[in-house]
């Protein structure tokens, strides 16, 4: 893919050197933050000089947005893979819960950087990453909500845009659960001790959470 933050240089550089300067970079940036992570040592850890990283990233922040970049097209992949216009939405449900269980445990750095950009101290870049990243869920889950509110048991009082924030704070949560020791903490004092290694009862229950708010009762 081609890059928007950084210079010209870094978009001719083969896909394999652009990646791993650019997972490096998260790495570093999910367990420092912006204000601590060093622009030097990202370029050391990629085995490349400082000289070359400022040939490709005009400053830190600018890697940093490429770094949100290359999040938003892993979540573009993800969200893309799962979509199928005649599945129901309880069915994308199942669908996003299970890959956001397998998403998180592979690509726990991006989720990290992600859980780092979100916090009030980069209050800069949580304003960057709401509308880069959750534009796009924002608009698929408020669209099949809307086209679910026509089956005849749906609750008709429910205002899509509004359930969508609210079902994506629960994803959110679940991301964070399977990534940061804090969360991953917090859902086992709430469930159980053994709960990460039972994800179809993670999924039952969710799925079932959601249903109930969503669906009339039979």
């Amino acid at each position: 893919m081609e890059y928007k933050n950084c210079k010209p240089l870094f978009n001719r550089l083969s896909k394999q050197k652009k990646d791993n300067i650019l997972m490096t970079s998260v790495a570093e940036f999910s367990r420092k933050g912006f204000s601590s992570a060093n622009i030097n040592l990202i370029a050391e850890k990629s085995g490349i000089s400082v000289g070359a990283m400022y040939k490709y990233f005009s400053s830190k922040r600018n890697l940093y947005l490429t770094c949100v970049e290359m999040s938003k097209e892993h979540l573009n992949s993800t969200m893309q893979a799962l979509i199928n216009d005649d599945d129901d939405f309880l069915v994308l449900v199942e669908k996003i819960i299970r890959a956001i269980q397998d998403h998180s445990r592979k690509n726990i750095e991006f989720t990290k950087m992600y859980y780092e950009m979100a916090t009030e101290d980069n209050s800069e870049y949580a304003m960057v990453i709401s509308n880069v990243i959750e534009g796009a869920t924002s608009d698929l889950y408020s669209s099949y909500i809307s086209r679910t509110k026509k089956h005849d048991n749906l609750r008709k009082d429910i205002d899509p845009r509004f359930f969508a924030f609210f079902i994506d704070n629960l994803f959110m949560m679940l991301q964070f659960s399977y990534s940061c020791a804090y969360y991953q903490n917090r859902m086992k004092i709430y469930t159980y001790d053994d709960v990460f290694n039972n994800d179809d009862l993670v999924v039952s229950q969710m799925v079932d959470f959601i249903k109930g708010a969503l669906y009339l009762k039979d």
